[in-house]
């Protein structure tokens, strides 16, 4: 939900996760987009623009602290560590407020709400960004099997412009 458009944009993909720091995520439809973290690197390419952006991890980066809240909020391990973690118990689960703990993750979202029901499977998630703006996503048909390592690596298709946007 962006706070200049009248109507909030819709996407549905695959989220796939490993902790404690590699996730992907594939968005399907008129823009589609694949968003690979070995951990190391963050790729984010746009097949329809045959293009993808390189971000380097570590060492400082600025997207240091957004993979880090991903992670976190995904992991759900020593989450106290990085956010004020208020919670409540519904009827199917939980509910989970979290708030971050550092100026880096103030700068990412301002706070972040996660439903998990009672099997402790994230259920959605609605992030609030500094700007106003929300990203809520709604998980389905979510399994528990194992990710091949394949998953999280990325090599971009030939013909494909790269660029390192930080100049890292």
């Amino acid at each position: 939900m962006i706070r200049l458009m009248k109507n909030p944009v819709v996407s549905a993909g695959t989220v796939s996760f490993q902790p404690p720091n590699k996730f992907r995520r594939e968005v399907k439809g008129n823009s589609p987009s694949v968003t690979v973290s070995d951990g190391r690197n963050l790729w984010i390419y746009y097949p329809n623009f045959k293009s993808a952006e390189r971000y380097p991890l570590g060492k400082g980066s600025p997207l240091d602290a957004t993979v880090a809240a991903i992670n976190s909020a995904l992991n759900l391990e020593n989450i106290e560590t990085s956010f004020n973690v208020t919670t409540t118990r519904t009827e199917n689960g939980n509910e989970l407020q979290l708030l971050p703990r550092t100026a880096a993750m103030k700068r990412v979202f301002q706070k972040l709400d996660l439903r998990i029901n009672d099997k402790f499977r994230v259920e959605r998630t609605d992030m609030l960004l500094p700007n106003g703006d929300r990203i809520v996503t709604t998980y389905s048909n979510q399994t528990r099997t194992a990710i091949p390592p394949s998953t999280f690596e990325f090599k971009p298709p030939a013909g494909t412009e790269v660029t390192t946007p930080l100049g890292q």
